[in-house]
């Protein structure tokens, strides 16, 4: 069993959903030290996380977690290369976004991924693995400006989403694991908890949906079983805590997929 593990996201709002439980899954299944932390810009995309970082912009909120719950900042006033320097990661996780108008199911939106992973890697701690965490789509009837331009067919977003992910992102130099967090969240709309995912048409729900995500991206990073994992937020029971885990263990079995 992992007794630390310290892991890093450059990130946004779904940066924040899938990071919000990963302590306590963490601390349930044994592992006695952790650091999580995420860099933090609504809606950053990835073009926009490496125009900060070869700028060196302090542009970022940085929230961090030890164990003993988030810290909130006050202040959009961290670097990339400043959170990347200090700690030895053991993951430092990519998250895209589409706050400046990108589209995550666009390819030229991921033009500048390779020169971010190099980046990151060229001023991470020796050891340091790279991560990438796959989004997921809102719901059809959601006004956000890329839902719109698949006119609510919200499947066939997924599908471009899936694509992209495993012909770009995968062939990304540098990327060591891909969180198959979208394709979780598409294999629970599939069962009871399909209208449970969401809390504004995008984001994730604070209980199940962020559940999900959190654990999905847990195993995907570290490899840990996680079938034994008792915590659950409050609001999930125990029937809702088991097809989450079934929901990210299936995602991760088959990452471009859908049960």
């Amino acid at each position: 069993m992992r007794k630390e593990l310290k892991i890093l996201s450059i990130g946004n709002s779904f940066a924040m959903d899938t990071m919000e439980h990963l302590p306590n899954i963490a601390l349930s299944l044994g592992v006695k030290r952790i650091k999580f932390a995420y860099l933090y810009i609504g809606g950053c995309s990835i073009n926009r996380h490496w125009s900060n970082a070869k700028n060196d912009a302090p542009a970022y909120k940085y929230y961090t977690n030890d164990g003993t719950g988030w810290t909130i900042p006050e202040v959009f006033d961290t670097k990339i290369s400043d959170a990347v320097k200090s700690e030895r990661w053991d993951f430092i996780s990519i998250q895209h976004g589409t706050g400046d108008g990108s589209k995550y199911t666009s390819a030229e939106s991921y033009s500048n991924l390779p020169l971010l992973v190099e980046y990151i890697k060229n001023i991470a701690p020796d050891g340091t693995k790279i991560a990438f965490n796959m989004a997921w789509v809102g719901s059809p009837e959601n006004d956000h400006h890329e839902i719109v331009s698949y006119n609510g067919n919200t499947h066939l977003m997924y599908e471009n989403l899936v694509k992209l992910t495993y012909d770009v992102v995968g062939y990304v130099k540098g990327i060591d694991v891909i969180s198959p967090t979208g394709t979780a969240i598409e294999n629970a709309r599939a069962t009871i908890l399909s209208n449970l995912l969401l809390r504004d048409g995008f984001h994730l729900s604070y209980g199940i949906g962020r559940y999900i995500a959190a654990l999905t991206f847990f195993k995907s990073l570290t490899g840990i079983d996680i079938d034994n994992v008792k915590w659950a937020p409050d609001e999930v029971d125990d029937n809702a805590r088991k097809l989450a885990i079934a929901c990210a263990n299936k995602s991760i079995k088959s990452p471009f997929g859908q049960i």
